[in-house]
């Protein structure tokens, strides 16, 4: 079976993940419309990529009526990402939705009711899950041989959203359309990232954001304490002025540590301490380096997606999941805005 594809939204993430991870996934996936309000940018992307006979359109709605496409991607502006995924839902579209979900918890919401209504898939792409490097850390530490986790951290920054987005941040730095700055825009990586590996939930946070390079009035970076529902400790860092980007996470458990680190030479490394009566917890016993696979966080989300459509599989990554992450955002934003501990509400 071949997943019929439309896409809404030809910016940087269809460019860059989008559209080369479906055309190299041939007899899997075709996609057969492209959507933007601007239909040059559409047929450029169409152009780039030979996509002979692809439909071009400016309006969404056209896109998922068609009887001829399965699923949507959603890759407008945040804000929009409702109404669209909403839309698509009632037409019978699976949908494969860029993170963050949207930029409320009532939006979210109806994302979910509309996919369920519907019997559709919903699945939020967030590539970090996706990435090798934490596929093989969580491989690892579902084994449980870290024991109890009991503390975990997370930091990803990269230089800002003019250079993704090509010299214009546009939508990126306004607050109505993005929901947010650097937290929203890719603190829920690090965040969703660090749920994920740690199997927890986040009750409650403590955030202290700020605008300290860019001339946005949106955060260019942000710290966050976390208190998990199982008593265990966290904070991760969101950042737009770190160069060059990093991904970093560290989980510490009761017999050792797992750290991941993103273009390093050895990205996962597990320490492991001696343990039993009467030994000293501090020397160290081995080091553990995963298996690291193939592939890609972007590609692999994008195949996932295109397979669980063709098994009609439920995602690990759902509109539910996505849902937590994104209400965890929410709780800082709050938070830093009080100047206190919020509990999260999901």
């Amino acid at each position: 079976m071949s997943v019929r594809i439309g896409i809404i939204g030809c910016g940087k993430i269809t460019e860059r993940a989008s559209l080369p991870n479906l055309v190299n996934y041939k007899g899997k996936a075709e996609v057969k419309a492209l959507c933007d309000i601007d239909d040059g940018r559409a047929k450029l992307m169409a152009s780039q990529f030979r996509l002979n006979g692809v439909d071009i359109s400016k309006d969404w709605k056209s896109v998922v009526k068609r009887k001829d496409i399965d699923a949507i991607f959603v890759n407008t502006p945040n804000y929009l990402h409702e109404e669209v995924a909403c839309g698509g839902a009632a037409a019978k579209k699976h949908i494969l939705v860029e993170k963050p979900i949207t930029i409320s918890n009532s939006a979210a919401a109806n994302m979910i009711k509309a996919a369920k209504k519907n019997s559709v898939l919903l699945m939020v792409e967030q590539t970090q899950r996706f990435d090798p490097v934490h596929q093989a850390a969580k491989k690892f530490i579902d084994t449980e041989k870290l024991g109890k986790i009991n503390m975990v951290k997370g930091r990803i920054g990269h230089a800002g959203p003019e250079y993704w987005a090509g010299g214009n941040e546009g939508w990126f730095s306004d607050k109505k359309l993005s929901g947010g700055g650097a937290l929203i825009d890719v603190g829920i990586h690090i965040l969703d990232l660090l749920r994920w590996l740690s199997g927890k939930e986040v009750a409650e946070v403590c955030a202290n954001i700020k605008t300290v390079e860019k001339p946005f009035p949106v955060e260019d970076n942000g710290s966050i304490l976390m208190r998990f529902t199982d008593g265990a400790l966290g904070h991760f860092e969101a950042s737009w002025t770190t160069r060059p980007y990093e991904v970093m996470t560290w989980l510490y458990g009761e017999n050792g540590k797992i750290h991941t680190s993103i273009g390093s030479e050895k990205p996962v490394i597990a320490s492991m301490a001696t343990v039993g009566k009467g030994k000293d917890p501090n020397s160290l016993l081995e080091d553990v380096y995963p298996e690291i696979g193939p592939g890609s966080g972007w590609g692999s989300a994008v195949h996932y997606f295109i397979d669980c459509v063709v098994k009609r599989e439920k995602p690990f990554i759902d509109g539910e999941e996505g849902a937590k992450s994104m209400s965890v955002i929410l709780a800082a934003y709050e938070s830093s805005e009080k100047g206190c501990w919020v509990k999260v509400k999901y």
